[in-house]
């Protein structure tokens, strides 16, 4: 592409980008990608808010600001020549516009990853001196080939639909201390929690009230972010593997099974299936912990001659409001969709979770990414009140616990709440503690 060609497109991008907007803040910091000239890397699924999030990061700088969305169908013909025009028309648009600005240069490049060879270009950029903001609705984004050239001078932030927090601020309320609530307060809160639990976290699906928005974005990552970008053949198979498995969220799977719901006969092709829909953020896969030897360290000889991406795992939905809109005649199973809430904000919170089974089960283990050591054990259980019940996520728990060596278990519910000791299997006191999941998402 040629100026004449790329200059449109610029004044286009600018003029969106400098155009006020209702910007929510998100809980994540800022502060960090303001020092420095590292490259930052933002994914995250499509319509999360990305390029908010961008315009959120760029208010608080001075300087020049370029952005470019790379979505736009008008950059197909773009090639790798044409990156050299783009800071040409950078220098003769935004400079000269800017000219009593300091002389820092920031480049904001949403989905980049569209383009070939965007690597090196912004590689280059970021040598030169220039801040660059980078946003991906892949996680294919963090690479090893980008994770290598890019080596010591990234700073790297997962954008997820909202949190229960941010739902809160975008419908205009304020986001209160969740043990300083009355209890008129309490009902009003569970109630918004509802709402939000039901249609999910897509800032257009909250702002707009509108939960059909959630199967249009299904739809638009199968195909752009999947099924154009993998060239994928079957492309009805892999619909039917990607509906079964968000019907089916929270729940194990076998590779046999996925054969046959999806017409799908080849087991590679179910595996590379499940990579692009991970990768697309439209689910993710939760692993069975894995016991460590007796030395602490990791057993890899266990099951050296097994396909590690066969190990069992449970299969997790990007967003919850996905249940209903995907499918909405699948029968609904509550307790399903509440585990894949409290999945998903382990996630926004960067922990590292996994799920327990011995003769019990415990749906999370949370463990540091490092030394995979086990640091909390959580049980989700949507309703808590029927003995069955709490015998059930109580055993789990604790058996969780004494495999683990943990002193303290937390279960969360739709609306419990208390405290419980227990002795251990030594005797000792093991402590439980019962919270309703939008107080916990509250603090």
């Amino acid at each position: 592409m040629q100026r004449p060609e790329l200059l449109p497109l610029f004044l286009d991008h600018k003029t969106f980008f400098q155009s006020p907007s209702d910007i929510i803040k998100r809980n994540i910091s800022v502060s960090p990608c303001l020092d420095g000239h590292e490259i930052n890397l933002i994914y995250g699924p499509l319509h999360a808010g990305k390029t908010s999030f961008l315009k959120q990061v760029a208010s608080l700088l001075q300087g020049v600001k370029v952005y470019i969305n790379f979505e736009d169908s008008r950059f197909k013909e773009l090639e790798t020549e044409s990156f050299q025009e783009i800071e040409g028309i950078a220098a003769e648009v935004y400079l000269k516009e800017n000219e009593n600005e300091e002389g820092q240069i920031y480049y904001f490049l949403d989905e980049v990853h569209n383009v070939p060879g965007w690597e090196n270009w912004v590689d280059r950029l970021n040598r030169e001196g220039a801040g660059v903001f980078v946003t991906s609705s892949s996680a294919s984004i963090m690479s090893q080939e980008v994770s290598s050239l890019f080596a010591g001078r990234t700073r790297v932030l997962k954008l997820l639909p909202f949190s229960f927090k941010e739902y809160l601020t975008l419908r205009g309320l304020r986001v209160p201390k969740p043990n300083f609530l009355t209890p008129s307060r309490c009902d009003e809160m569970l109630c918004l929690f509802l709402h939000y639990f039901e249609n999910g976290g897509f800032p257009c699906v909250i702002k707009d009230g509108n939960s059909t928005l959630s199967r249009k974005y299904f739809e638009e990552t199968l195909q752009a972010g999947v099924i154009a970008r993998h060239n994928i053949q079957d492309a009805e198979g892999l619909k039917k593997l990607a509906v079964f498995l968000i019907s089916n969220m929270a729940s194990e799977y076998s590779l046999e099974t996925l054969k046959k719901v999806s017409g799908v006969d080849s087991e590679d092709t179910i595996r590379s299936y499940l990579d692009y829909l991970e990768e697309a953020f439209l689910l993710y896969r939760v692993p069975m912990f894995n016991h460590s030897s007796e030395d602490g360290k990791e057993n890899e000889n266990k099951n050296e001659n097994k396909n590690e991406k066969d190990a069992p795992c449970k299969i997790y939905a990007g967003d919850t409001g996905f249940f209903k809109t995907v499918y909405p005649n699948y029968p609904d199973s509550l307790g399903l969709r509440f585990e894949n809430l409290v999945f998903l904000e382990l996630l926004r919170q960067g922990k590292q979770a996994s799920y327990f089974r011995d003769r019990r089960e415990c749906d999370f283990l949370i463990t540091e990414k490092d030394t995979q050591a086990v640091k909390a054990a959580i049980q989700v259980s949507v309703y808590f009140g029927s003995p069955a019940v709490r015998e059930r996520e109580v055993l789990g728990l604790m058996a969780a616990m004494e495999e683990y060596g943990l002193n303290e278990g937390l279960i969360l519910t739709m609306d419990d709440e208390g405290v419980v000791e227990i002795p251990g299997e030594n005797g000792e006191k093991k402590t439980i503690i019962i919270n309703s999941v939008w107080k916990w998402m509250l603090e």
